[in-house]
């Protein structure tokens, strides 16, 4: 029987379901100035206007290779729509913000009373997308399982695209600057801007470096500026599993099912330390047996658990503590391969090799991994990756917090496993006009209708006062999968 992956339908990078066409060419834009003009977009009911802007690839030299810019504008129906439109900033490093154009029902709120601009960041999207096909197509099981970066596929990736693209030129700090010379050429003034999860970063980024620029923000599963990705995915990973446990404990039904699930999630890491041999089906219902290994294993769980309301998830655990480890292991896979097929791997690496990786030492890496179930698996293999990638330059100012007085809304899952609510409270320290709202039962960027009318009536006003963001707290309790 065929299992279709569910996260290759519709790919949630950060914040928001996605659709995104899995397998389809990036065919990047020309780097040629081409004018807002009138366009369609697959699963966008109404016509759009699309555009493309050249940027120097090297921004300093201004000399060398040009690249154009994706750029797609989703218009207000509003006769008397304000002037101040809403930049989006998406998620990875590496998803890119025009293939959000299809989830409409997202922007909708948004788009009441102003235009939402999306534009794919360099090397993401139509941008001179730096992509990787690091699974293979189809998808090669054992290498999904066995690591997020395999060191052969990255190595071919950066022969191939060597030949189109600088790989230095990629990282956070000129992407920002594009987008605001795309803001001047547009004709706009003062603009908000939404970030949602690396996406913040950046959007934390343009406020340093443009902040003139900015009426108001909305920070979305909050990663600070000084946060070296992934020093803290497995204490993220951590709490969040440590949360679901704890809600199970507390409800007597469902602890009385799973009374051991912390010795069962311990087993199961038991039998993949160990090696077994689990029989799993690819998307098409083959059947293949694969060897986890505990950094695949551990990683893809962590995945999962972005976009899982954790209700299903101790049942998982103990049914694989039984010796059944095919489901678990088969949503681990799912969630692996619709977040790598989900962004440009190639940018993925730009960014954080440059800004990030060659910043955590050792004595922290120990520290801050230690008493996790993914210990330094991730960032050692992030570490193997980085040294086949080139190394961009970064500004001195890259991990510093960010200063501004401009209004802005932060919100956070309370069960975030990669961008926990600490993060938020970290990145606020120095903004002396902001509003951080904690949703007790989301994890990563699901704020669901509640968080939508929040955002949208925070960009009407300009202002975290006077928001009612009482629906957060009301949020439904997490209702546990039970036995039969």
């Amino acid at each position: 029987m065929s299992r279709a992956l569910g996260f290759l339908r519709s790919v949630a990078i950060g914040f928001v379901l996605t659709a995104v066409a899995m397998g389809a060419p990036r065919t990047p834009v020309p780097a040629i100035e081409s004018k807002p003009h009138p366009c369609r977009i697959d699963g966008v009911p109404t016509e759009v206007l699309c555009a493309t802007y050249p940027v120097w690839e090297d921004r300093d030299r201004a000399a060398g290779r040009r690249i154009g810019l994706s750029i797609v504008v989703l218009r207000s129906p509003s006769a008397k729509k304000s002037p101040d439109p809403v930049f989006i900033f998406h998620g990875g490093p590496g998803a890119a913000a025009t293939e959000l154009a299809p989830a409409y029902d997202f922007l909708r709120p948004l788009l009441v009373h102003r235009d939402v601009v999306l534009i794919d960041q360099r090397g993401t999207g139509r941008s001179n997308p730096l992509d990787c096909d690091i699974y293979g197509d189809p998808e090669d099981l054992q290498r999904v399982v066995s690591s997020a970066f395999p060191s052969e596929a990255f190595r071919a990736c950066r022969t191939r695209l060597e030949k189109i693209a600088d790989l230095r030129m990629y990282t956070t700090a000129p992407a920002t600057d594009d987008i605001d010379d795309i803001r001047k050429w547009l004709g706009y003034g003062k603009i908000n801007i939404w970030g949602g999860s690396y996406g913040t970063v950046s959007a934390q980024v343009y406020l340093r470096r443009h902040g003139a620029n900015v009426r108001s923000a909305v920070l979305a599963s909050v990663a600070p500026v000084d946060e070296l990705i992934p020093l803290h995915h497995a204490w993220a990973g951590q709490q969040a599993v440590d949360q679901i446990f704890a809600k199970c404990y507390s409800d007597a039904a469902c602890r009385s099912a799973y009374p051991h699930l912390r010795q069962d999630f311990q087993t199961v890491f038991d039998r993949v330390r160990k090696g077994v041999d689990v029989e799993v089906h690819d998307q098409s219902g083959r059947a293949v047996r694969v060897r986890p290994s505990a950094s695949g294993f551990a990683d893809g769980i962590r995945h999962f658990l972005y976009y899982d309301d954790g209700a299903s998830f101790p049942a998982k655990i103990h049914h694989a503590a039984q010796g059944d480890l095919a489901p678990i292991l088969e949503i681990a896979i799912d969630a692996q391969i619709g977040l790598v097929r989900g962004i440009s791997m190639g940018m993925y690496l730009s960014v954080t090799c440059a800004e990030d990786v060659p910043f955590i030492d050792d004595e922290t890496l120990a520290r801050e991994t230690a008493n996790t179930f993914l210990g330094d698996l991730r960032v050692q293999d992030q570490r193997a990756a980085c040294k086949l990638w080139p190394r961009g330059p970064v500004p001195p100012d890259v991990h510093e917090l960010v200063h501004t007085g401009v209004p802005v809304l932060l919100l956070s899952g309370a069960r975030d496993s990669v961008t926990p609510p600490a993060f938020a409270e970290r990145t606020a320290k120095y903004m002396t006009n902001h509003l951080h709202l904690i949703f007790p039962e989301s994890s990563h960027g699901n704020f669901g209708a509640c968080g939508q009318k929040i955002q949208a009536d925070f960009f009407d006003r300009g202002s975290t006062q006077g928001l009612d963001v009482s629906c957060a707290s009301r949020q439904t309790p997490t209702k546990f999968v039970l036995p039969p």
